[in-house]
């Protein structure tokens, strides 16, 4: 991340002020840092590696879904909608059995 100039200013200032004070304290912080902030920790990770890491990754991951997919079972089919009724409506009421008859119709 660049600093605006006013920025740099004011850090070179406490910069300069800090060398002055205590020499010894501005020694061991400047071993810490070096020449660009904005270079990466590791220049390992600028090259392919992490390409092919995020790609396997993402391979590992798609294979997965795939595999998700095609083993979780299907809803089943849906049945097929039941035949309607007799044309006779259903409140019309039954007459009852004759007198000595039972139920089905026949002579006891």
């Amino acid at each position: 991340m660049s600093l605006r100039e006013h920025e740099r200013r004011i850090l070179a200032e406490i910069e300069r002020q800090l060398s002055e004070e205590a020499p010894d304290l501005a020694g061991r912080l400047s071993a810490f840092g070096s020449d660009d902030p904005d270079a990466p920790l590791d220049p390992s990770l600028s090259g392919w590696r992490p390409w092919v890491a995020c790609a396997v990754i993402a391979a590992v991951t798609a294979g997965l879904l795939v595999l998700l997919f095609v083993l979780t079972p299907s809803a089943p089919p849906p049945s097929p909608p039941e035949p309607a009724e007799t044309s006779e409506p259903a409140d019309t009421p039954v007459a009852p059995a004759p007198v000595g008859m039972d139920p089905a119709g026949t002579a006891p």
